[in-house]
C-alpha cells in the first residue's frame, strides 16, 4: 500500500510513559496541515519533572485564561506544576477517549493508504502514542510497530550522520513552541522538505 505520513507530536510530565503522563496529543498529516488532531488529557497520576512541565505548559490551551496567575506562568518564580496538573485533571479528557477519537481520525484519513507515524524524535513520541494505544484502546495501534524519524531520514537523504532537520531553518511562524499541535504541524513542514530532497534525489 501507498504509505500516508502522520506527523504528531506530545508533550508529557516526564521521560517515559507509565510513569509519567502524556498530557497533550497533536497530529495532522503532512502535506495537508490543516486536516488535524489535538487533545489536552487528564493525567495518570502526580508524577512529574519540574521543568519538563513548566516548558510545555507554555502550548497548554485549558491555561488559557489563567495565564496572568503567576502560579500558571513558567517564567515567574510562584510557578507550580502541580496547579498545571490539577487544571489538566479537571479540563483535560480520558486517555482512553483520545485514544479511540486518534485512532478513528487516523483510520479516517489514511483510507487505502497505510498510516506511517512520524516524529522528531519517534522514539519519544512513537513510544507515549504506542503505550498510550495499548493501555487505552486494547493494544490496538493503527501505527503497528514501526514509525520514520525526521532527523533520520534527513541525515539518510543528506548522506551527513551529523545533519540536523533544524540546519533548513524552517520558520515557524506565529506558532508556540511546546504547543503539540504547533509542533506537530511544524515537524510536517520539515518532513515535506525531506520528502521533496528525496524525490530529487530519485529515490
Amino acid at each position: 500500500m501507498e504509505k500516508k505520513y502522520i506527523s504528531d507530536d506530545v508533550e508529557s510530565s516526564g521521560p517515559t510513559p507509565g510513569k509519567y503522563s502524556m498530557l497533550s496529543l497533536g497530529a495532522c498529516v503532512v502535506g495537508e496541515i490543516s486536516n488535524n488532531f489535538y487533545r489536552e488529557l487528564k493525567p495518570l497520576n502526580k508524577n512529574y519533572i519540574p521543568e519538563t512541565i513548566r516548558i510545555c505548559s507554555v502550548g497548554f490551551r485549558c491555561l488559557d485564561k489563567y495565564r496572568h496567575m503567576e502560579e500558571f506562568n513558567p517564567n515567574s518564580p510562584h510557578f507550580n506544576p502541580e496547579r498545571v496538573l490539577e487544571k489538566l485533571t479537571e479540563h483535560g479528557e480520558e486517555p482512553a477517549k483520545v485514544m479511540s477519537d486518534f485512532n478513528d481520525w487516523i483510520v479516517e484519513n489514511t483510507k487505502e493508504f497505510d498510516p506511517i507515524e512520524t516524529a522528531a524524535p519517534i522514539k519519544f513520541d512513537g513510544m507515549f502514542t504506542a503505550w498510550y494505544f495499548d493501555n487505552f484502546f486494547d493494544g490496538k495501534n493503527p501505527f503497528g510497530h514501526s514509525g520514520e524519524d525526521i532527523n533520520s531520514m534527513y541525515r539518510g537523504v543528506t548522506g551527513n550522520i551529523y545533519a540536523n532537520i533544524r540546519d533548513l531553518k524552517i520558520n515557524r511562524e506565529n506558532d508556540t513552541q511546546h504547543n503539540a499541535l504547533d509542533d506537530c504541524i511544524y515537524q510536517a513542514r520539515e518532513f515535506v522538505e525531506v520528502l521533496r530532497l528525496l524525490k530529487n534525489k530519485g529515490i
